[in-house]
């Protein structure tokens, strides 16, 4: 493999890695940090950075993510026959986020009722279901702690059946990103599902024009400047996540993972990106049993109460939170992922090719 091949793996993993890492932090930060920052007597500002800097790279977190899945499914999309990808790509994707949807019900309502005895959360999400009816309806409507899962399967089927009508669909995602951002779809998980279709579309369809307008060269300055003024005309009518600030925010994004690696090494948040799957469908469990143990402790202690405490806890809760979750899902992973463990992270199916294509 060339220097140039690794270079471009390199920086698809570091984007990887950072986009996971904000989404662990995003459920770490909202809504757990943010319930105790009224309790906090010290530390405000700090905690109140917290909270503001999940807001403001909301246009970074999801449309990055939906990019580098749509970039790497290319092939697969444009080049392969359907009965190589079907199984693979979509039956893989709804198995993973059927499955992992039902884990993170049964084991946080679990761990709900063991700490608290009680449903602790009312929010419009399958992990808080209080019944298998819900669970199901939630579950289909996207309004599910693994929606992404979900989101790539119904994204990848899309841009397979329609992929000779790339223009026509781009103008259909765009339409889309308009009526969630202008919430006329309903409810958090159709709207997610509508807002970051167009992201993946540029990734599949545009990759190639995207990672130009990415490099930090004279000509992009034209482009990067429309974009801008575009965003800035958004944000003054109130869109201030618009697809246009999101494209930039994208195209950011993959300017500072390639300048990274180039000139750093990446390789801790490498190894992250190598590891999303397992990160992502395991943290919030993870998530849930940390932070309400610690938030119950502090309470039934008074430690908020204690300016160091509060300080502590405002400075340091969301890193600590996210690195002991990120290391923990990983080795959830390593421990599970062998014999019948596998199927836990694959389609049983596959794991039977998976080895064949490794012995040959």
């Amino acid at each position: 493999m060339n220097n140039a091949r690794k270079e471009d793996i390199a920086w698809v993993n570091t984007l990887k890695g950072a986009c996971i890492l904000l989404v662990v932090l995003y459920h770490t930060v909202l809504p757990g940090f943010e319930t105790t920052v009224n309790y906090l007597s010290a530390g405000w500002i700090p905690a109140e950075i917290w909270v503001q800097f999940n807001t403001v790279l909301s246009p970074l977190r999801m449309p990055a993510f939906f990019f580098v899945s749509g970039l790497l499914a290319t092939n697969g999309i444009l080049n392969r026959p359907w009965k190589q990808v079907f199984t693979s790509r979509i039956t893989n994707l709804f198995y993973l986020y059927i499955l992992w949807g039902f884990i993170q019900w049964w084991s946080i309502v679990g761990i709900s009722t063991e700490i608290t005895g009680q449903r602790i959360s009312q929010n419009l999400n399958a992990a808080y279901a209080g019944s298998l009816l819900e669970f199901l309806k939630l579950t289909f409507m996207a309004m599910s702690t693994s929606w992404y899962l979900y989101g790539l399967a119904l994204y990848f089927l899309c841009a397979r059946i329609f992929r000779q009508h790339k223009v026509a669909l781009l103008a259909v995602a765009v339409v889309l990103n308009y009526l969630a951002a202008e919430k006329i779809i309903p409810y958090w998980g159709p709207q997610s599902l509508a807002q970051y279709f167009l992201f993946f579309l540029l990734g599949a369809f545009r990759g190639p024009l995207m990672l130009r307008l990415s490099e930090l060269r004279r000509e992009n300055v034209l482009p990067w400047s429309l974009l801008a003024a575009l965003a800035g005309i958004h944000v003054i009518f109130g869109l201030d996540k618009s697809l246009f600030m999101c494209t930039l925010a994208v195209l950011f994004s993959v300017a500072a993972c390639r300048w990274l690696n180039q000139h750093f090494s990446m390789r801790w948040m490498n190894w992250v990106g190598r590891n999303t799957l397992q990160i992502y469908v395991i943290h919030r469990i993870f998530i849930e049993f940390f932070g309400m143990s610690a938030i119950l402790f502090a309470q039934r202690h008074h430690l908020f109460e204690q300016a160091w405490f509060s300080l502590l806890w405002a400075c340091f809760y969301p890193v600590a939170i996210v690195g002991i979750c990120s290391l923990c899902s990983v080795a959830v992973w390593s421990l599970t992922n062998r014999g019948l463990g596998q199927s836990l992270f694959i389609f049983p199916t596959l794991i039977g090719w998976k080895r064949s294509k490794s012995a040959a």
